[in-house]
């Protein structure tokens, strides 16, 4: 008898496994994205489709870079970014530069945004006639002086984790173009932008949407040239944070006579550990029932996202429990 008491005492005790189906209000706050451009459009729109479906919560935006926000989260600044990739994940979980310290189990995976950031590698034709440069092969073997626009290391994704990576594979670094007589405009790509516009720089390496109606802009006054390679070499760059080499269709840029090689990659949302499980639960699942309005923000979420892909984890980060709660209930994980 007093087995049997006992035993139901603990029963009574045990937590119930809490009901997330109500349409209690939330709070969380978002970062990752600069203060402009499209990754702050996509934030603030994901974060109006979790409003409407949780009235009265309270989801705001916070500016930071995607390399910051995965700090922020991992020091509870923050509670999801939403421009991680795989080098903001491996870099942080191993505490590589730009991060000091090992950030594992301090963030965990919440969904899949999309998949289709191309790097774009472009070089003006005045300047790639001048050096004899087609690819980067070329540019390995003839070491030219060059004006490079590329994003500042803390958006490890556009540099590290794209650049970097291919340059090693083709045999140099980004250091060595200071040592071959070069320089470096830093910033995000719309600088690298205004540099190529005003004759500042002579090779753009970032990320944009394909077919980029500024950078048509740009090739209409100042003959542009995609940089060339090969898949093998591109993959090998592209593995080594879980990305993948692809091609970007002849005719996508008006210069592009022909398919071009780059490194494709992927976007996700991350959460804090910290983070309830309700909170995140909830938010995936606003987003998981609001595909079209999702895709309807643009961008890249127009044509990439789905909620059938959302659980789509390339560099295998464990889940946060209450994305993982949502993806068994749905059947997206075992």
């Amino acid at each position: 008898m007093r087995v049997a008491l006992i035993a139901a005492a603990m029963i009574a005790a045990a937590p119930a496994l809490a009901d997330f189906t109500d349409k209690k209000p939330i709070n969380a706050t978002v970062t990752g994205a600069t203060p402009s451009g499209y990754p702050r459009t996509m934030v603030e729109g994901l974060n109006a489709v979790v409003r409407d479906a949780y009235p009265g919560s309270s989801i705001s935006f916070k500016p930071n870079s995607p390399g910051g926000g995965v700090l922020a989260i991992a020091e509870k600044q923050a509670d999801f970014t939403a421009t991680a990739t795989g080098t903001e994940i491996r870099l942080a979980s191993e505490g590589k530069d730009p991060y000091k310290t090992p950030l594992k189990g301090k963030f965990s995976y919440v969904m899949m945004l999309y998949d289709n950031q191309f790097m774009h590698f472009i070089m003006t034709k005045e300047w790639a006639d001048t050096n004899g440069i087609k690819s980067w092969a070329d540019i390995a073997a003839k070491k030219p002086k060059m004006r490079l626009a590329i994003n500042r290391p803390d958006n490890p994704q556009t540099t590290i984790g794209g650049p970097y990576e291919v340059m090693k594979a083709y045999g140099f670094s980004f250091t060595d173009i200071e040592k071959w007589g070069g320089s470096y405009v830093l910033g995000n790509s719309q600088i690298g932008l205004d540099a190529l516009t005003d004759g500042k720089a002579d090779v753009f390496m970032n990320a944009r949407n394909l077919g980029d109606s500024l950078l048509k802009e740009i090739a209409s006054r100042r003959p542009l040239v995609w940089i060339d390679g090969d898949l093998a070499h591109l993959q090998k760059a592209a593995d080594t944070f879980h990305f993948k080499a692809d091609m970007v269709p002849k005719g996508t840029y008006p210069f592009m006579e022909k398919d071009y090689p780059t490194v494709r990659m992927w976007v996700s949302l991350l959460a804090g550990s910290h983070v309830p499980d309700e909170v995140v639960y909830k938010y995936i699942k606003a987003i998981a029932e609001n595909e079209a309005r999702v895709q309807s923000i643009g961008g890249s979420l127009k044509t990439s996202f789905t909620t059938a892909h959302m659980a789509t984890n390339p560099a295998n980060l464990g889940y946060h429990p209450g994305a993982l709660r949502y993806y068994k209930e749905k059947e997206l994980v075992k």
